[in-house]
């Protein structure tokens, strides 16, 4: 979708249904994006394929798997700052990968690592982006930018659209708030599910609700 090529989709499906000994697995963390490809009756790949949505790994194969890598190295991380990270983040592999290493990076024989050092860890990452969140936060409009933060303090449960949300976070109209969310959708900011509007990078969240 996003090449400068037109008609890129058009010409996959074109030589994809004359294709007979391959199967093909459309892959990607752009929700909105892949339910755009499949979903829409104007779209080349209408209802072309069967989907599926990749649940996060369970809490109890990660505790093993992490424990295991830290025992590896002679380190140690308690079960519930497993818990912590995997609540922090919804499961979300990349992030969980990320914060662990960064515990390791820290961790100190005979001293496992606890609750307190993911929190450490967690504003060790969320600091390393800095320059880049505030980059980011340079190139939204006002209203834009307004909306983000509102997002970010509302949680995952917010009615960006609602008057009540409008109202709390001194936004202007519900369609100025739609026509941001548009925007914001199509930088790959933010992500709508079940009709929840939010903020797709976790370590952007935290960000904007710490400042």
């Amino acid at each position: 979708m996003e090449y400068p090529e037109q008609n890129v989709e058009a010409l996959l499906r074109t030589y994809i249904q004359d294709c007979n000994n391959a199967r093909f697995i459309f892959s990607g963390s752009k929700r909105h994006m892949m339910g755009e490809m499949f979903s829409s009756p104007a779209r080349p790949f209408y209802q072309s394929a069967s989907t599926l949505s990749l649940k996060p790994i369970p809490l109890d194969s990660y505790t093993s798997f992490i424990r295991s890598h830290f025992e590896q190295g002679g380190m140690q991380i308690e079960s519930d700052a497993i818990s912590y990270i995997y609540e922090k983040f919804e499961g979300t592999t990349w992030y969980i990968q990320k914060i662990c290493n960064e515990l390791y990076a820290m961790a100190e024989q005979n001293h496992p690592c606890g609750i307190k050092d993911v929190d450490v860890a967690i504003n060790y990452a969320i600091e390393e982006k800095d320059d880049t969140y505030q980059d980011l936060l340079a190139r939204l409009s006002a209203k834009q930018k307004a909306l983000l933060i509102a997002l970010a303090h509302a949680g995952k449960n917010a009615k960006p659209t609602s008057g009540e949300f409008i109202k709390k976070y001194h936004l202007s109209s519900a369609s100025a708030v739609q026509r941001c969310l548009s925007a914001l959708q199509e930088k790959d900011i933010i992500t709508n599910h079940t009709g929840n509007y939010y903020i797709y990078d976790y370590f952007l969240y935290y960000w904007l609700t710490k400042n």
